[in-house]
Order: C-alpha cells, then sequence, then structure tokens
C-alpha cells in the first residue's frame, strides 16, 4: 500500500499526518479541488517534480476530508507557501520524489519535511550548520540528514523570510531527544521518524 504509516499523530490530539510512496500515475492524485492555488508545473519537463507535488496535495487532501474541512481552500501566500482559508487549521507539505507528505494541525507554528537519505549531504552540511553542530554531526550522515530536515522544519513553523538555517535557527541532540532553537531562545522538541529510505521531522509549537 502506497501510504506509509506515521506515528507522529499520536503526540498531539490536533495534528495529522499522512505520508505517501508515489506508485500512480498523475491522474490519481487529481481530485483535489481546481480552486486550490499552487504555482504551475510543466508536466512534461519536470515529470517527478509534478507528480510529488501532487501526491503532496492529495495527501493534504485526505487529511481534511477526514476532519470535514473540505469547504476551506488552500491558498498561497506572496511568498508561494501554502495555507489554509481557516481561522484555527495550519498546514505544511514536504516532497522528495518518491515521497510526498502532509501536516494539518490547530498548532499555530507547523512545519514538515521529508528528506532523503544517501545525498551528498556531507559537502552542503557546512552551509546550514553552524560550527557546534557540524562538529556533533559531520561524522554521522544520518545525523547531519535529520539536522537539516528539522532546520527546514523550523523554517516552515516560525514563516519569516530571511530565517538563516545557519546562523539563527539551532539544533541540538541530546541522546534520542532533538531540540530546537531560534535565536537561541527557549529550546522545543522537534519530532522525528526513521524510515529506510528517508527522515521525516515535525514541528508542532
Amino acid at each position: 500500500m502506497p501510504e506509509i504509516s506515521s506515528s507522529l499523530s499520536h503526540h498531539s490530539q490536533d495534528t495529522f499526518v499522512k505520508i505517501w510512496k508515489i506508485e500512480e500515475s498523475a491522474d490519481f492524485f487529481l481530485n483535489f479541488p481546481d480552486s486550490w492555488s499552487m504555482p504551475p508545473i510543466k508536466a512534461h519537463v519536470q515529470a517527478n517534480k509534478y507528480l510529488e507535488s501532487l501526491a503532496a496535495r492529495y495527501c493534504l487532501w485526505q487529511l481534511m476530508k477526514n476532519l470535514d474541512l473540505q469547504d476551506f481552500e488552500l491558498q498561497q501566500d506572496e511568498r508561494q507557501r501554502p495555507f489554509l482559508t481557516h481561522p484555527e487549521w495550519n498546514v505544511s507539505i514536504s516532497h522528495s520524489y518518491p515521497f510526498s507528505a502532509a501536516c494539518i494541525s490547530k498548532k499555530p507554528q507547523t512545519g514538515i519535511d521529508l528528506e532523503k537519505k544517501g545525498r551528498n549531504i556531507q559537502k552542503i552540511a557546512p552551509r546550514f550548520l553552524n560550527a557546534i553542530e557540524y562538529d556533533v554531526c559531520k561524522e554521522d550522515s544520518l545525523k547531519l540528514t535529520l539536522a537539516w530536515s528539522a532546520k527546514e522544519s523550523i523554517y516552515k513553523a516560525w514563516n519569516k523570510p530571511g530565517l538563516s538555517l545557519q546562523n539563527e535557527i539551532q539544533v541540538i541532540f541530546d541522546g534520542e531527544k532533538l531540540q530546537g532553537m531560534v535565536h537561541q531562545q527557549n529550546p522545543f522538541n522537534v519530532l522525528y521518524e526513521i524510515y529506510q529510505d528517508f527522515v521525516l521531522t515535525l514541528v508542532n509549537h
């Protein structure tokens, strides 16, 4: 079954997550409202990008149907970040072919990120980690991937243009626990799951 089970929804009564492994054609995912505003994608040029974007919206639409939120629209702000036309529910999506994920939550700061394993993470790590973080993670590709994903989730949750992953967002590994900070203020938990092919992080603050 293409849907991948996630336990991240179990941490809060008002947060729901859906993950999908893409094994279908585009037609399968095209059942969300035509009115949803999303950036145009040239399907014939970027077939995988097109599919993963469709799958992420499909996941979100399934969550909305489960919560009886079909009457609300998905729109985009001036930076093409998705938001729901609802005063309480917040959304976040992520995708990296062939995987897509979506989250819907009543937490005001919500961000989800999916990163595939096996990328050349050591090479790009100095661009998003500060010196202390890099020293802690540099020998462990899984930690590097988790740190990158966590910072992306935090960035989405804070929704502040120009927030620096390297200098303004911090991650802290404490055994099995992963925490985040923004501007070195009040650490908060970053939820995560490790799968065979990817990691998933969630900030719900």
